[in-house]
């Protein structure tokens, strides 16, 4: 800890030093980021950090992306893929079959194969890369029996160059799946990137992506070159020293104001309905959540498990109306608790490793392992069911509020809010976004200072 909060005082000093750099024609610019860490890995499958994952988002590109509508819906959109089609086959599995653009190709102008999914899924699924996001595979065939390289799983290229993908069964949520890392492709000898980026150099405190210039999409302009720094405490105070650092994963005082993201995380609140059996109370245990008057006793001993980084204001008109005990635990005690059922309101963050809104509603399914109301309703399940099965968008969209609605009726869900990532600027820099999954995207960053 004493370390952390050191290197965080550094970057502090290099965030402040920073804002006094000085400027760079658009024609010439190098953005230079602090990262809060070197990057252990630039395999897609492996990376976890929001460092690494930012990295890799520069250099890897999927068959789909993730684009926000105007109504702040999440939409999957063609990246890698030109198009795609889905069949239901008559034992129940489910084909996707994705023609790839004709121009998409890796960094050294190779064309960007089927093969090369194929490739990247099959290392994770067989274990050859011990990705963290491996049981998202297993919606393949095949992918959750899988045993060795002679074990058949629902992967394929065409003859004409298209992969095919066999599902178990209906998963609409498939296309909104394919935006997470660990889908993204990798040649098999490692050297080349699909991306908007390449690595072009690297060293024990420096990582260079500079344009592809074989990227099919909007071109990244040519002269826009990333850098990220990160390393020992020497390297980082020489770096201090010149003044050139634009952005930081790290906290930059309270005088800077950080441009926020989403992280991908839901805060929430759930209720237990074997311990709180009637809808009705529940309701009255949510409306005192949000801050409404205590007007009448519940008269029942409600325990709320939590953690310690949840917030206590939200407790407190529910403690008025309620012999209220709040269990704050560590995270490996607060586990072992929320598995025991050991809570009637439990505090709860989730984290998805891909943004979908089908998949917090899905932990309420009946026998969910994610079911920690201890929910069971028929008619939810079956609308989870219409919504793995329903490929059209705007009509699984309508399905997913249909759903959460059932959830808000019932006194089982209360949503809290969602986390946040920040990253400090220069005043000066303009043209950074983040997407749903949290992952900041500098290909159109713009410093314009004096």
């Amino acid at each position: 800890m004493k370390r952390r909060i050191r290197y965080m005082a550094l970057v502090l000093v290099l965030c402040m030093l920073a804002l006094t750099g000085c400027a760079q024609p658009r024609d010439t610019m190098t953005l230079r980021v602090c990262l809060d860490a070197a990057p252990a890995t630039l395999d897609p499958a492996m990376a976890s950090s929001d460092a690494e994952r930012t990295v890799v988002a520069h250099l890897f590109e999927n068959l789909m992306k993730l684009s926000r509508g105007e109504d702040g819906s999440i939409q999957p959109v063609y990246a890698a893929a030109k198009s795609y089609t889905v069949e239901d086959n008559l034992d129940g599995t489910e084909t996707y079959t994705f023609t790839l653009r004709q121009d998409a190709c890796w960094s050294d102008g190779t064309p960007v194969k089927a093969e090369d999914f194929i490739t990247a899924w099959t290392r994770v699924i067989s274990g050859a890369a011990e990705s963290p996001y491996r049981y998202l595979f297993d919606v393949i065939l095949g992918a959750g029996d899988y045993e060795n390289e002679e074990s058949k799983l629902g992967l394929a290229a065409t003859e004409d160059g298209k992969l095919q993908v066999t599902l178990e069964g209906d998963y609409a949520g498939f296309p909104h799946m394919l935006a997470a890392p660990a889908f993204w492709p990798v040649r098999e000898d490692g050297s080349a990137y699909n991306g908007r980026y390449a690595v072009s150099g690297s060293d024990e405190s420096t990582l260079t992506l500079t344009p592809n210039t074989h990227y099919h999409g909007a071109k990244t302009p040519a002269a826009l070159t990333l850098k990220y720094y990160y390393g020992d405490m020497a390297a980082l105070e020489a770096l201090a020293a010149d003044g050139t650092l634009q952005a930081t994963f790290g906290y930059a005082g309270e005088d800077i104001t950080p441009v926020m993201g989403d992280n991908g995380v839901t805060v929430c609140y759930v209720l237990n309905t074997e311990r709180l059996p009637d809808a009705a109370q529940r309701q009255q245990v949510i409306k005192l959540l949000v801050g409404a008057e205590a007007e009448v006793s519940l008269e029942q001993a409600v325990t709320l498990l939590t953690t310690a980084d949840a917030p206590a204001d939200a407790y407190a008109e529910l403690a008025k109306a309620a012999d209220l005990t709040v269990n704050v635990l560590g995270y490996e005690e607060y586990k072992a608790a929320r598995a025991a059922g050991e809570y009637d309101v439990l505090y709860l963050a989730v984290s998805t490793d891909y943004p979908d809104a089908a998949v917090l509603p899905g932990w309420f399914v009946s026998g969910s392992a994610g079911n920690y109301a201890k929910y069971n309703n028929e008619e939810f399940d079956e609308m989870l069911s219409k919504i793995n099965a329903e490929t059209d968008e705007a009509a699984r969209a309508d399905l997913i509020k249909g759903a959460e609605k059932v959830l808000e009726d019932d006194g089982v869900l209360l949503r809290a809010g969602s986390g946040q990532t920040a990253l400090y600027c220069h005043a000066a820099l303009t043209g950074i976004t983040c997407d749903a999954a949290g992952l900041w995207d500098f290909g159109g960053a713009a410093y314009t200072a004096g």
